[in-house]
């Protein structure tokens, strides 16, 4: 679902009126996605013993995921 509110995100157009290249918040979809997959793959494989927010401010992978997501948007404006 996070997913899909960020794609309607995109379409909306407002967010037009916000970026000038609001099509390169469509690479945003497929990290957050991966990250998403990613925690409930581990969630399920008894590896996650935080907070998701916890895990998340502490886990490398899902930093780096953080980053390319916020370069996806500092890209886009």
């Amino acid at each position: 679902m996070a997913v899909m509110v960020l794609a309607l995100y995109i379409n909306d157009l407002s967010t037009s009126a916000l970026y000038h290249h609001p099509e390169v918040i469509w690479l945003a979809c497929p990290l957050l996605l991966l990250w998403i997959t990613r925690v409930w793959m581990l969630t399920h494989r008894g590896l996650m013993h935080d907070d998701p927010v916890v895990f998340a401010i502490r886990d490398r992978v899902s930093l780096i995921i953080g980053a390319l997501f916020g370069l996806v948007f500092w890209v886009a404006t």
